[in-house]
């Protein structure tokens, strides 16, 4: 297993000190992360010939990252997904949280940790970014202490791992924001084969928000058939997809598979492990960058798909979600397993 640092850029104003962390493990299969928003930038896998490609969007240059407003690869947090209204109530007290979609807060606006520089350290064959975020940012109570630890396995896996602690009573949801697009070019997902082992799924408003109601998964239901067959389209338009779909009742520490994607055509597949009590499909139809891409083009709609592992979008201002709230001086913790190989 071999870490090496392999750039770094002084970024005036935005960031201190930018670095690039690869990671190859004994096969060739690497990743490349970054310390600007704990980012997995890159993830390089064989086909069924052995062949390497990249399988995750993102950036040829690291000053890339500080305009994007796609989350790449990115850490999420300290809050996952939308709050309402950019507000919740804890212990009776109301927080209002900084906007960015409109009257809600979505990834916790421009205070969330994919704009953040993480410290680090590598440890045989990970990466350990660690944050201090100060009570009030994006109006958030408590002074958090977190940690995200990547780890490259020699069977082709990659272990994410959070952490944190807060002085204060407060609420967490972490999760990883990687498009992936296992043909290893530039193209779009819609040949891809999805599975998500759930027939439950919230009911979304307009604004991608819960309704306060679990519902069957329907017509959304992914049993293996290609992506294509369930994104309708109306008039020539695509309609993409942003689902959270419930994988247990509650919050436990076993892992449990949460989706399973699978390119025929190269024979890669993915399958996506996780602690969290869902996963949110999205199928990048918002998707647009200017920066290039790892196939020498900038990103369009659909050429990725994120399968965010996280708590249920607005959680704290539903009935029906598990408990977001972290205890003063309590551990958070969260995993999120993507293991590769080919059929």
């Amino acid at each position: 297993m071999n870490v090496t640092n392999i750039k770094e850029n002084g970024l005036i104003n935005r960031v201190d000190e930018v670095k690039l962390i690869k990671i190859t493990n004994k096969h060739g299969a690497s990743i490349t992360l970054t310390n600007y928003g704990a980012t997995l930038v890159s993830v390089v896998m064989p086909d069924r010939n052995d062949q390497l490609a990249d399988v995750v969007l993102g950036f040829t240059d690291v000053e890339a990252y500080l305009g994007d407003t796609n989350y790449l690869g990115a850490t999420i947090g300290r809050f996952a997904n939308r709050i309402a209204n950019g507000k919740f109530v804890l212990d009776g007290r109301t927080f209002h949280l900084q906007t960015n979609d409109g009257l809600h807060s979505n990834h916790s606006g421009a205070y969330g940790f994919s704009n953040k520089t993480f410290n680090y350290h590598t440890k045989d064959n990970s990466v350990v970014f660690t944050l201090y975020s100060h009570e009030g940012e994006g109006g958030f109570p408590g002074d958090l202490q977190c940690s995200v630890t990547y780890e490259l396995t020699d069977h082709n896996e990659i272990l994410i791992s959070y952490q944190a602690r807060s002085n204060q009573k407060t609420i967490v949801s972490f999760t990883n924001h990687a498009y992936f697009n296992l043909s290893g070019k530039h193209s779009d997902i819609f040949d891809h084969r999805l599975t998500i082992p759930s027939e439950k799924m919230l009911e979304m408003d307009k604004d991608y928000l819960p309704t306060g109601k679990i519902v069957p998964t329907s017509t959304h239901t992914f049993k293996g058939q290609q992506i294509s067959e369930v994104i309708k389209q109306n008039n020539d338009k695509i309609e993409g997809l942003n689902n959270y779909y419930l994988l247990k009742e509650k919050t436990s520490s076993t892992l449990d598979l949460a989706a399973e994607l699978l390119h025929p055509l190269s024979g890669r597949r993915l399958q996506v492990f996780t602690d969290s009590p869902g996963v949110l499909l999205y199928t990048g139809d918002f998707l647009a960058t200017s920066s290039i891409g790892h196939q020498g083009q900038p990103y369009r709609a659909f050429n990725g798909i994120c399968l965010e592992c996280q708590h249920y979008p607005d959680a704290p201002n539903q009935e029906i979600a598990p408990e977001v709230t972290l205890a003063k001086g309590a551990v958070y913790q969260q995993k999120i397993i993507y293991k590769f190989d080919t059929l």
